[in-house]
């Protein structure tokens, strides 16, 4: 049991502390999460105040990479809301809404994760421990980089993914770098869709693979594909190595029996 509570994060020592951080974060997240739903986030209000929005982040571009971080966190925890990417990258540019979107993703990948990890696994341990494990065998087996960064690049449902992950032993060091990196290439093109736009308003007036700079974003997937590429084929060079070993040491044993 003790090496079980290793594995999820919590122990007699700090389990309860982590527990009521968790708490509180996730409290305080709720809260936020409902002021902000409240606020109008929506294309016609980006479209109305575009003026205004761009003002203030001329004047005080720090403060608002802060409250852009912040907002794009708290909004990607409320489902349905879509569309930020495209809006953050015309309002802060490529580069700055790229940055603020991926890092916004992974933070809210990583609180879902952590709520989950914290509330449900040993519910979900006591009720269902073969699917569980089931899963955990799977990860290994496949390697659990190599599991999750394919699941980011297919873009398998994203809350599905930090939910599952949370009821698995997957590392969180290892959660949080595929996710950074598997969803790169959804986010260049959404950021650099709304970078490329003149104003809001014309939205509906470009096709959206006008918007692609297609160029960036193969070299991009090129990027993210090639450690993949590369695991997989270590992995079956090792796989190889190891069956030619066995029977080496068959046909020696062989020899050396006759």
């Amino acid at each position: 049991m003790h090496r079980l509570q290793h594995c999820v994060g919590l122990n007699k020592d700090g389990g309860g502390m982590k527990k009521l951080a968790v708490t509180l974060l996730i409290i305080a997240l709720a809260i936020a999460a409902w002021y902000f739903s409240a606020a109008s986030l929506s294309w016609a209000s980006f479209v109305k105040n575009e003026r205004a929005l761009r003002d203030a982040v001329a004047r005080h571009p720090a403060v608002a990479v802060i409250v852009g971080v912040l907002l794009y966190t708290l909004t990607s925890l409320i489902p349905g809301t879509t569309g930020k990417s495209i809006a953050f990258g015309w309002l802060f540019g490529f580069w700055v809404g790229l940055g603020i979107v991926s890092v916004s993703l992974t933070s809210a990948a990583v609180i879902a994760m952590l709520a989950v990890r914290s509330y449900f696994r040993d519910w979900a341990l006591r009720r269902v421990p073969r699917i569980i494990a089931t899963i955990d065998q799977s990860l290994e087996r496949g390697g659990e980089a190599t599991c999750l960064l394919t699941l980011r690049l297919l873009h398998v449902p994203y809350t599905g993914v930090n939910y599952s992950a949370g009821a698995t032993r997957v590392p969180m060091t290892t959660f949080v770098w595929t996710t950074l990196l598997g969803m790169m290439p959804s986010n260049l093109v959404f950021v650099l869709a709304g970078a490329r736009l003149p104003a809001l308003d014309q939205m509906a007036e470009v096709q959206p693979w006008q918007l692609i700079d297609w160029p960036l974003l193969s070299a991009a997937t090129l990027a993210i594909a090639t450690p993949m590429v590369v695991g997989k084929l270590t992995r079956i060079g090792k796989t190889a190595s190891k069956s030619a070993d066995g029977s080496s040491d068959k046909k020696r044993r062989e020899f050396t029996a006759s």
